[in-house]
């Protein structure tokens, strides 16, 4: 109910905005006001025979309502079909690869990149940022050198981006990486070192420190009562058990460290990489 009275009132303030026999100024109101999810219904619903240049900015408008909505896909889509005359290409353009690099889609990400043919500046600076960052999301860290490097230095509003990012290549550059299957066998050696390796001292010593305590009490009773006595058989258990979760928990310690630093490398160039479009482009 609130829905359809919102699209009434949306109507009525049409009437004020214009009266031509064209839907697009009332479109391009709703995207500056944020009426996302109002202008790509009536976009859907549009019937006016719009020329090639109104569709461009109706596919652009669409494109980026669905991108205001993180419709990340559905936003690809549609600014894609925006032509290369229009003057909302690069923006367009740009914004679909970013779109899929967020995604992941990275072989995606780089087809787009290429359509784009760029030759010129400020936009190829722009671009071989864009290229830099997608190699360092794919760990192709020094051809990501190697694009950073080609961007105009004189170029001051990349300047920070490039900077950051490069940081971030050494970041990664001085980080040592661990091996879970290295984790596993020091913790089947020693119960617990395998999560001090991982970074986690005061649980690996407390996993020592249980693991080999029930070892010492299951061998204590072993050696008085036999391998058949209950105790021994129920102490032998919970020290196989921690044994056992000792070796499997420092493996996922390890794997869960690792993977916090890759998402947090990944998130940090996706967000230098977002920034210099918003600047480029509004």
């Amino acid at each position: 109910m609130r829905y359809s009275l919102l699209i009434v009132l949306l109507l009525l303030i049409k009437q004020g905005i214009s009266q031509e026999n064209s839907e697009l100024p009332f479109i391009k109101h709703l995207i500056d006001k944020e009426f996302f999810k109002e202008a790509i219904h009536l976009i859907d619903h549009d019937t006016t025979p719009y020329g090639e240049q109104q569709r461009d900015s109706i596919n652009y408008y669409k494109g980026w309502a669905f991108y205001s909505l993180k419709r990340l896909e559905e936003s690809t889509q549609s600014l894609l079909k925006v032509n290369r005359e229009s003057a909302f290409f690069s923006k367009s353009y740009f914004f679909s690869g970013y779109n899929q690099l967020y995604l992941g889609n990275y072989s995606e990400a780089r087809k787009i990149f290429g359509e784009m043919n760029i030759r010129s500046e400020p936009d190829l600076s722009l671009l071989n940022l864009e290229l830099g960052g997608l190699e360092m999301l794919e760990g192709n860290w020094t051809k990501s050198k190697e694009l950073l490097d080609k961007i105009n230095k004189e170029n001051a509003a990349l300047h920070q981006q490039v900077f950051a990012l490069q940081e971030i290549r050494k970041e990664h550059e001085t980080h040592r990486s661990k091996s879970p299957v290295l984790a596993g066998i020091i913790s089947g050696i020693i119960p617990g070192s395998g999560k001090i390796y991982a970074g986690k001292t005061g649980s690996g010593i407390a996993s020592m420190i249980g693991t080999i305590g029930f070892g010492f009490i299951t061998w204590e009773n072993y050696r008085k009562a036999g391998i058949t006595n209950a105790k021994t058989l129920l102490f032998g258990s919970i020290f196989a058990v921690n044994y056992v979760s000792n070796i499997y928990g420092s493996v996922i310690s390890v794997k869960i460290i690792e993977n916090e630093h890759k998402n947090a490398i990944q998130n940090q160039v996706l967000f230098q990489l977002h920034l210099p479009l918003r600047n480029f482009f509004e």
